[in-house]
């Protein structure tokens, strides 16, 4: 057998293994696309787009409230696999709040987080995860963010949610939706994220624990009397 025709044969099974390659990466990059069709119901009016990595971005209004939610993949990760995070914010002027954001288990690659853009540091009661950091604008986030606390440690009991943020703005709930395939990332350094699809009851789970927060911050404590 001559060099070339061996070289000819030996290529076949690396063309074919290129090929599957090729293939699987088309079809995880096509299914992304549809991580968020099952919360399109919950909308009266919609608009769905797509990023370069084909992770979708569903916005839109329903009832009189105006959402947005996103995907994120994080790979900006140390020792842990890659996470895909969905961001649910609900839009709304709150002008007498003076804002603040709660991050759990920060890393120092949490680009997605609004945590670090306050920088007054308020401190966790005893009734929430000590594992938080909490920041606020001011001195008066520190009254929102203790009247706020017994909501706060409800949503904050399920372990999956990673951060919570109300402000003049509007709020925000971060949660993990899927962890990387481990073999793909050890070995191809590719983030493959299996049982991705984001279910109509997460979305509106997450939505009544914002609209939750929304009440309760513009609901006047107890003993405070409402300005004449």
């Amino acid at each position: 057998m001559s060099l070339v025709s061996a070289l000819l044969l030996s290529s076949v099974p690396i063309g074919i293994l290129l090929w599957i390659g090729r293939r699987d990466h088309w079809t995880r990059q096509h299914s992304r696309r549809s991580l968020l069709d099952d919360c399109i119901p919950l909308f009266d009016r919609y608009e769905l787009t797509h990023g370069d990595d084909n992770f979708p971005r569903l916005s839109g209004r329903s009832g009189t409230r105006k959402i947005d939610i996103r995907l994120l993949s994080d790979t900006m990760t140390i020792r842990r696999l890659p996470q895909l995070w969905l961001q649910v914010t609900v839009l709304e002027h709150l002008p007498d709040v003076s804002g603040f954001a709660i991050l759990v288990r920060p890393s120092g690659y949490d680009f997605y987080s609004l945590t670090a853009g306050f920088h007054h540091v308020i401190e966790p009661p005893p009734s929430l995860p000590q594992e938080i950091l909490a920041r606020g604008e001011d001195a008066r986030s520190v009254r929102l963010f203790e009247k706020l606390a017994p909501t706060l440690a409800s949503i904050l009991s399920d372990p999956l949610v990673k951060e919570i943020a109300v402000t003049s703005k509007g709020l925000r709930i971060i949660r993990q939706n899927a962890e990387g395939r481990r073999g793909d990332y050890l070995l191809l350094r590719q983030a493959v994220f299996d049982d991705a699809m984001v279910s109509a009851e997460t979305l509106a789970t997450t939505l009544e624990q914002i609209q939750a927060l929304r009440d309760d911050a513009v609901t006047p404590a107890r003993g405070v009397k409402e300005p004449v």
